[in-house]
């Protein structure tokens, strides 16, 4: 179902309280405008499970409605809630870009040193869950499409914004359920901008932007295993415990098979002339420095998740207390597969070493996608904005994000971050103390508005 918002603010009535709390907070003269935006929306918790996103949608068209944008509510039938609006450009044909993020966060965890969700200005950050994933990149898409309905001026393209629920939980709930059902949102979207970007800055100084253009693919994974329980004084060797633990240990042990994939050879190769001649050499020519046992030299630190499907056991459940046997036993394993694994050969393998007493349930995958171009209409207009500032990379990620959705449908999607941030303040997605300097979040509003402007201008 798709309705209309219907926001009181517009009309001098109150709007939603986080809106007001926001603009309260910051007298003339502090924050930018985008800053008590972001600061507002950080305010309101939209910790997947459950999501909430409905309120987050509401705070969103709130704003839409104060520029004179019209926004439009999608609710699934689990009452997930997603929100997108259009800025049409006569003349454009239909043709549009998709502005995408997403609006749901994990859960804040422990370790914090100030309230998660009070988005509180701090040392020049803002500080809150969501403060890098995903909320920035939602306001500073959000201030692109009303600085086009502000200033106006001739365009070529439509720009959409789109703000979707369930993102963390893989998006079934969210851009997977919207593509399927209400595919009016995506009439004419020729590219899509959205979340994954890797920058590089060092000591001040950023050397690149990174565009993600390729990612690995998701296989996630339910593993159980039934046994006999009872007083853990007996002995029971084929616990459903111990079944568990052992088959999880076989899995572990599966040989590595290490391998360079075609967009990590292009990222890599892009990267190279970016370094010292050591590290030129290296990069230029990775498939000398790969083996399939293993790197044949040193590799710099993360690069490793480049080169292998990756396995990570994340939940394990079981017993509660330590004198009782249980008669299940339950895990989920996180594998992140390189884009051009075979994934029902790679599940066949996981099933085969977890063995016959432990059954195994895809919880979620992905099927193989080509990587995005590093050309078009798009392309061309962040390498005009921010190649302003430092080279453009086209960049292969290890995550995964929901680009996925429509590089399987052929439709070039980018991750970006127009954010250039130091390593320390990247440091809190999905940890603790989640932050944005404040300097580097105005800078970035501005590079993604005049990056959208480019793209939507007329040639």
């Amino acid at each position: 179902m798709v309705v209309l918002f219907v926001v009181l603010g517009v009309l001098g009535i109150a709007g939603p309280a986080e809106l007001r709390r926001a603009s309260a907070a910051s007298p003339a003269g502090g924050l930018s405008e985008a800053a008590r935006w972001l600061q507002g929306y950080l305010r309101v918790d939209t910790t997947n499970p459950p999501g909430n996103e409905g309120r987050a949608a509401g705070y969103l068209a709130a704003i839409l409605a104060q520029a004179g944008v019209p926004a439009h509510r999608v609710e699934t039938p689990h009452h997930r809630v997603s929100l997108w609006s259009r800025s049409v450009a006569p003349g454009s044909g239909g043709r549009a870009v998709l502005l995408l993020h997403h609006m749901d966060v994990v859960a804040p965890g422990p370790g914090w040193s100030v309230p998660p969700f009070d988005g509180l200005v701090r040392g020049g950050r803002l500080w809150g869950r969501g403060a890098l994933d995903d909320k920035s990149l939602g306001i500073a898409q959000l201030a692109a499409l009303v600085d086009l309905q502000r200033h106006g001026g001739p365009r070529g393209r439509d720009v959409v914004l789109l703000a979707v629920a369930d993102e963390e939980s893989g998006g079934g709930e969210g851009t997977a359920w919207l593509l399927a059902h209400h595919p009016e949102i995506f009439a004419g979207v020729e590219a899509v901008v959205g979340e994954g970007g890797r920058n590089q800055v060092v000591n001040g100084r950023l050397l690149w932007w990174g565009v993600e253009v390729a990612q690995k693919r998701p296989l996630w994974l339910a593993v159980e295993a039934d046994g006999r329980g009872g007083h853990a004084s007996a002995l029971n060797p084929a616990s459903a415990v111990h079944q568990l633990v052992a088959g999880l240990a076989r899995v572990l042990a599966m040989p590595q098979r290490w391998r360079v994939t075609a967009p990590v050879r292009t990222y890599l190769a892009a990267l190279a002339p970016l370094h010292n001649e050591h590290w030129r050499k290296i990069l230029a020519h990775i498939d000398e420095s790969i083996g399939e046992s293993g790197p044949r030299t040193f590799l710099l630190p993360g690069m490793a998740n480049l080169f292998l499907d990756t396995v990570q056991v994340t939940v394990i459940q079981a017993g509660e207390r330590i004198n009782v046997i249980p008669a299940k036993a339950r895990a989920e394993i996180d594998v992140r597969l390189l884009p051009d694994t075979d994934g029902d050969a790679f599940r066949a393998a996981v099933g085969a070493a977890l063995g016959a007493e432990v059954e195994a349930r895809v919880l979620l995958t992905s099927p193989p996608a080509a990587p995005s171009p590093s050309a078009g209409r798009l392309y061309a207009a962040l390498v005009k904005v921010l190649g302003a500032e430092a080279p453009v990379v086209p960049a292969m990620v290890p995550g995964f994000t929901d680009s996925r959705f429509f590089r399987e449908r052929g439709i070039a999607a980018y991750g970006v971050s127009p954010f250039a941030l130091e390593g320390a303040d990247s440091a809190g997605i999905h940890g603790p103390d989640e932050r944005i300097p404040l300097a580097a979040f105005d800078r970035g509003v501005e590079r993604l508005k005049r990056a959208v402007a480019a793209y939507a201008a007329t040639p």
